[in-house]
């Protein structure tokens, strides 16, 4: 009898340290940074307290096809494999328009997968100078500039009108191509939007905008004026009139959000016909997190909708190229989190180009997890030029 009672008044105290434990106040708890983890049995024991099943945290980074040499994929590999890197997210069709090679691919995700290493797709959707070149007159318009043109004029460059006949069967027909010849774990499109307020104000854009009734008229008087195409487009003019309910305004926006929607909604469907199970991700531009009207009108992104219809949204909070402390990574994942649909997972895109330090990517990482961020993508292989860097990715998560 005495010896149950001690048995269960043991489990009784240890219970009470366990709850204790999990009920800690964990706003006060500074995360040991990879510095201060000197040892693997340390990184063990710090993994399995604070990370869960880190097997579930995507340490990841975009890579060009470039970055693989022809005659020696497998350095590649074992470089990614050394760093724990578990998803690459590769490119197979860029702003240029060409597709990676076929042996190239198929020889990099044999290899990848001998290391279980996931390889999804990356395709560009709105940029493509091949089908330009092919298709003039499916370049986007620019909106009228009076210092250029007093109408909407073609910008001549890789940027695809989104709505110009065949180009979303374009688009469909090699996203089957990628799915059906190659063994990925998921596919990740990029630039799935409009990639400035300024475009596209070519015929079949306004077209399908008045047939919504939009006042086409009235919405290309809104740049008609030196000032008025100042206050439009630098500033946050038509930001302020959607916000405001302008009826042509919110018109011109629900319509593009509505075309980058059908473009998602198309590439979902291929996936469930093609390769059911397999992960459908985008990455998103970042100022939509905290301003969601700015998303919508600057680049008809909008992470409530169109998280509705993807597994992982990574938004590209490169701090550098936006000209803001590394503390802003946090702010980007939460409020991404607090506007993305149940099941849409956010992993943060963290920057190593522009010679970003070993300092700042450390600070990049930890405040992407205090965001709560599901994991980390760096953009990109190629960009991570110190084995301090690769150490501080590779021990990413164990904080998490």
């Amino acid at each position: 009898m005495k010896k149950i009672i001690f048995c269960i008044v043991t489990m009784i105290v240890c219970c009470n340290v366990s709850a204790s434990d999990h009920r800690r106040d964990v706003t006060n708890f500074r995360p040991k940074t990879v510095k201060e983890i000197s040892n693997k049995s340390e990184i063990n024991k710090y993994k399995c307290e604070h990370s869960g099943n880190s097997s579930d945290f995507t340490r990841g980074v975009w890579m060009w096809g470039s970055s693989i040499p022809d005659n020696d994929i497998q350095s590649v590999i074992n470089i990614l494999s050394k760093n724990d890197i578990n998803k690459v997210y590769l490119l197979v069709k860029g702003t240029a328009g060409t597709r990676i090679a076929e042996n190239k691919l198929t020889d990099f995700i044999t290899k990848a997968h001998e290391k279980k290493i996931e390889v999804h797709l990356w395709y560009i959707i709105n940029s493509d100078k091949a089908y330009v070149t092919a298709n003039l007159n499916s370049c986007v318009y620019h909106c009228p500039k009076p210092s250029v043109s007093i109408k909407p004029y073609p910008a001549n460059d890789e940027k695809v009108n989104l709505l110009y006949p065949g180009y979303k069967e374009y688009v469909s027909d090699n996203i089957r191509y990628f799915l059906e010849k190659f063994n990925c774990d998921g596919l990740h499109l990029d630039c799935i939007r409009y990639s400035s307020v300024v475009y596209s104000f070519d015929h079949y854009s306004l077209q399908k905008a008045a047939s919504l009734g939009c006042d086409t008229k009235r919405l290309l008087s809104f740049f008609d004026t030196d000032a008025k195409y100042e206050k439009n487009t630098a500033k946050n003019g038509l930001v302020d009139l959607y916000l405001n309910g302008d009826k042509d305004i919110v018109k011109w926006v629900e319509m593009r959000k509505r075309v980058i929607y059908d473009y998602i909604s198309t590439a979902k469907e291929i996936v469930r016909q093609v390769k059911p199970g397999i992960r459908l991700s985008a990455a998103f531009m970042p100022e939509g997190a905290l301003d969601p009207g700015y998303g919508d009108v600057f680049y008809a992104q909008n992470y409530s909708l169109h998280s509705q219809l993807l597994d992982m949204i990574s938004p590209m909070a490169y701090f550098k190229s936006f000209g803001k402390p590394t503390s802003w990574l946090q702010a980007i994942t939460e409020g991404a989190k607090k506007l993305v649909a149940p099941g849409c997972e956010i992993c943060t895109g963290i920057q190593a180009s522009d010679d970003v330090s070993d300092k700042d990517m450390e600070e990049q990482i930890q405040n992407s997890l205090k965001g709560g961020s599901g994991g980390i993508i760096v953009f990109r292989y190629g960009s991570v030029n110190t084995d301090e860097s690769w150490k501080i990715i590779k021990n990413s998560g164990f904080n998490k």
